[in-house]
Parts: structure tokens; C-alpha cells; sequence
């Protein structure tokens, strides 16, 4: 296969929320970059049919896979949205596709306290800074809200009410979520003049009624709008090395290969960049650094790379609530924050939809985050020339975690007659997996990456949890990093 060759100022790896934002900011200052995506685009169109759903889901819901922890049917093989890599104690979700894993996602917009901001990122941040500046930035670029009264109080989010109204009885406060939702497309909805996605709960593997605000539809879109962003979709990278061995003073080179929709590879590529952008995920720029290091392309990384890798997600299930209807309303509306009162810890839930429960039980099923420690660890497997997750699951930390969480749920139940608890746990499939690149430890507190000049990571990876679901910090301090790498690109700086 030809080796195609080519040239960039900037490189940037992913389109989730770091890889969007940095384009964005990097277009704004005038800066000519290409963005490298694995993932194919997804265009919404008048047709609702862009995406698989739960209820009939095929290959468009996995990453080149026959098969997804999220459904029980074998999927034709396809670029999907969703790549599934089984880890030790921990599976790993990861989102694929222009637009990152915004387009598979609740949308949920959640800000941690200031002390689960310090319990989870100590202080290499300063709240206060993120807080005035960071957070409501992020806000800003993504354009969420949360539900609007004529939405919340019609019969499509009944049970987002029915869980509000548990919580009050219960005593534990409770917020309407920011969600990277458009409320005029959920109206067109509930009038019959989009295809139902968001009222139905049909949100898992990508919304097909354009509902979702996914960076591919806002910052991503602002960005190539200017110009200077150059997209190339079904794009893999394999390998980033600095040129001749160097630390980076010279450039990198980054490998990648064009594949067709069904993960055929088409052309093989080599593009050579003075800077180099990391926002693959959590999954992705461990999988392309901890290679790096083991082939010794990039031998003088930190010895920390992999670690502090942390997933607060809880998922639970409770029956016993006759009038709710848990496929009426979703994206998750209502945030629990059981922060104060929990003598065990701080434990957060999204009351989130399941288009299969049974009605006649009163299912309500929630989502959310405890902030457990950051135990696991991305190790490289020579054999898959890949990386794994591996989780103590055992953990005494955790299960210290999981009692916080029971002890919520009940108190739902007990001011709640006639519910009981289901299901609990801290997630072993994890699509809300953090860390593996120490923000302050193998970057600097600006994801420079230590020891190599121009090499910057800008996402998850950064972050060993935030306490509560991580999207909007996340983006906060994609904003923030990549405000002061736009700095290191100003020749008058």
C-alpha cells in the first residue's frame, strides 16, 4: 500500500470534547490544524434513521464488533458508534465518530461541588478559577440548559417528576440538570414532526432526531466553519513518534490508516506536524501513549502513565412505583445530589430512561456517581498490541463506595412504600472511565506532556474523576488547556 505523506501545523487526535474545543479555539486564533478522527461522520436528516436504537439496534451500535455489552443481538460488523474493549475487574465503553462520544451520551452537564472537586482532583486546579471562568465557559460553548416547565410538566417526563418527587419525600435535594439537549427539537417531538428519540428514551447509540447537541452539530461545526480545520474522519492512528528520536523540539510524526465503514483498510499514512494534539479519550491517547512508550518512541514518559485511572458511574434500578413510566422522558432531567447527608460519602443519580422495562412494575432507573477512588491502571499487552483496563474490583475503597449508594437508595425506599432496590452497583462496564494521564504529574497543569516539546493531551485522561459524571469538567478543562496552549502558539509570547 502507498504510503501517502503530508504535512500540518497542528495535529489534533479525536473530536470528543478536548479535540473539538481545541479546534475551535486554534481556528479562532488563526491557527491551520487537522483534526484525525477514527469514527465516520453521522448526519441527522429529515429521515430519523441516521442512528441504531435500543429496541432495534445492528452494527451501527458497535465499533467494528458483532457484539456490545449494551444489547443482546449479534451486530453486522460496522464503524459504530461504540468501541467495546474488555478490561480485568472493568470493560471499557468509547465513543467513535465525528463529535467523540457526544453523540452516544445522556448529555448530562453536571458540576461537582467544591469538595468533591478537591476529594477527586486535589489541587491541581483551583476550584475557584473553574468555577468563574472554566465551567461557565464550557457551558457556553456546548449551549446546554436544563429542562424547560412546558417539557418537565408534560406526560412525556412523567417519570422525571415521579423521581423528583421520591427525592423530596425523602429529604434529598435535588436540581434540574444542564443537558446538551435542543428543548425546540424535543417540542417537534411531542408534537409528531420528528421522529420520537429524546421522549422515548432512544438516546444510547446516538439521537435520530437531531435533539442531541454533539460537538459535530456545535463546536466542531463552528470550527470547520472557519476554515482552518481540516476533518479527515475514518481516520486511525496507530503511532506517534518525535522526529529522529528527539523530544519533540523537531516535530512528531504520526501514523495513521484510512479505512472504508467496515474497517478495511485503504491507504496507510504518515503526516509530520510541529505540534501534536492528544484528545482521543481516555481509551484512546492511553492506547496511543503507553504504545509509544513501549516501543520506545517515547521512552521518557512519566512512569505514572496509565495510572490514577478512575470510574464513579453507578447504575441502579428500583420497582414498586406504579404510576411511573420510565420510557416517558428522557434524556435524565433530574439531579440527585446526595452530598451532605450521607454519612458513608457523597453520592449523585440521574433518573435516566429504559425503553424495555416493565411498565406495570414501576421501574425507575438511574445513573450517576460516587467519587471512588482512582485504583485502576492501563497496562499494555504486548500479545493484542493494545492496552487493558485492570480494576480491583475487590477493593475495600469500593465497596466502601457501594455502601454510600445503598444507603440512598435507601432512604428512597423507605420514604417511598412499596419500592425496593433492584439493582446497585459501581459499574464494571464503564462509560464514564477517567485518567491514565495525571494532569500535574506526567503533563504539567497545562497537559504539556513532560519531557517532549509540543506534545499536548487534552481530554479525560487527564482527569482521576470528578464525583459526578465527568462531560462538563471535562470540557472545563479542555477550555482551560487549551486556552494556554493557543498561548504557546503566539510567536509574541
Amino acid at each position: 500500500m502507498e504510503r501517502q505523506k503530508d504535512r500540518a501545523d497542528v495535529v489534533i487526535v479525536g473530536s470528543g470534547y478536548g479535540g473539538s474545543i481545541a479546534a475551535l479555539r486554534l481556528a479562532e486564533a488563526g491557527v491551520d490544524a487537522v483534526l484525525l478522527e477514527r469514527g465516520r461522520r453521522w448526519p441527522v436528516d429529515d429521515a430519523g434513521d441516521t442512528f441504531a436504537t435500543q429496541t432495534e439496534p445492528d452494527g451501527r451500535a458497535a465499533w467494528l464488533s458483532e457484539t456490545s455489552p449494551l444489547t443482546e443481538a449479534k451486530l453486522d460488523v460496522y464503524t459504530g458508534v461504540l468501541e467495546f474493549v474488555e478490561g480485568s475487574g472493568m470493560n471499557v465503553l468509547a465513543g467513535t465518530g465525528v463529535g467523540g462520544a457526544s453523540l452516544a451520551t445522556n448529555g448530562t452537564m453536571c458540576e461537582p461541588s467544591a469538595e468533591l472537586f478537591r476529594q477527586t482532583l486535589g489541587d491541581v486546579l483551583d476550584h475557584r478559577e473553574m468555577t468563574e471562568r472554566w465551567y461557565p465557559q464550557a457551558r457556553e460553548l456546548i449551549g446546554c440548559a436544563p429542562i424547560p416547565d412546558d417539557i418537565y410538566h408534560s406526560e412525556f417526563y412523567r417519570s422525571a417528576r415521579s423521581f423528583a418527587d421520591q427525592l423530596d419525600k425523602a429529604n434529598i435535594p435535588w436540581a434540574k440538570v444542564d443537558l446538551a439537549v435542543d428543548w425546540d427539537v424535543v417540542r417537534d417531538e411531542m408534537a409528531g414532526t420528528r421522529v420520537r428519540s429524546q421522549i422515548d428514551g432512544l438516546n444510547v447509540f446516538g439521537v435520530n432526531s437531531g435533539a442531541q447537541r454533539s460537538l459535530d452539530r456545535t463546536i466542531l461545526a463552528r470550527a470547520e466553519a472557519t476554515g482552518h480545520i481540516d476533518v479527515r474522519p475514518l481516520s486511525v492512528v496507530t503511532a506517534v513518534e518525535p522526529i529522529d528520536g528527539g523530544d519533540g523540539s523537531s516535530g512528531y510524526h504520526v501514523e495513521y490508516e484510512t479505512i472504508d465503514e467496515r474497517g478495511e483498510v485503504l491507504a496507510r499514512h504518515r503526516i509530520t506536524t510541529t505540534r501534536l494534539i492528544l484528545s482521543a479519550g481516555t481509551l484512546g491517547t492511553n492506547r496511543l501513549l503507553l504504545r509509544a512508550k513501549q516501543s520506545g518512541a517515547l521512552p521518557a514518559l512519566h512512569d505514572a502513565l496509565g495510572t490514577r485511572v478512575g470510574n464513579s458511574e453507578v447504575i441502579t434500578a428500583r420497582t414498586g412505583m406504579a404510576e411511573n413510566n420510565p420510557r416517558q422522558g428522557g434524556p435524565a432531567a433530574i439531579f440527585a445530589q446526595d452530598w451532605k447527608e450521607n454519612p458513608l460519602g457523597p453520592v449523585s443519580l440521574l433518573n435516566f430512561p429504559w425503553p424495555d422495562a416493565p411498565e406495570a412494575e414501576g421501574w425507575t432507573t438511574t445513573i450517576g456517581a460516587v467519587p471512588a477512588p482512582a485504583l485502576g491502571t492501563f497496562r499494555y499487552d504486548a500479545d493484542k498490541d493494545d492496552v487493558v483496563l485492570h480494576w480491583p474490583a475487590d477493593d475495600p475503597a469500593l465497596a466502601k463506595a457501594q455502601s454510600a449508594i445503598t444507603h440512598t437508595l435507601d432512604r428512597l425506599n423507605e420514604a417511598n412504600p412499596g419500592s425496593r432496590t433492584a439493582f446497585s452497583r459501581i459499574g464494571t462496564t464503564g462509560g464514564n472511565v477517567v485518567g491514565g494521564v495525571p494532569l500535574g504529574t506526567v503533563t504539567d497543569d497545562a497537559g504539556r506532556v513532560r519531557g517532549y516539546r509540543g506534545l499536548y493531551v487534552v481530554d479525560g485522561s487527564l482527569l482521576p474523576g470528578t464525583g459526578v459524571p465527568p462531560a462538563l469538567t471535562v470540557a472545563a478543562v479542555a477550555a482551560r488547556v487549551t486556552s494556554l496552549l493557543v498561548e504557546d502558539l503566539d510567536p509574541s509570547n
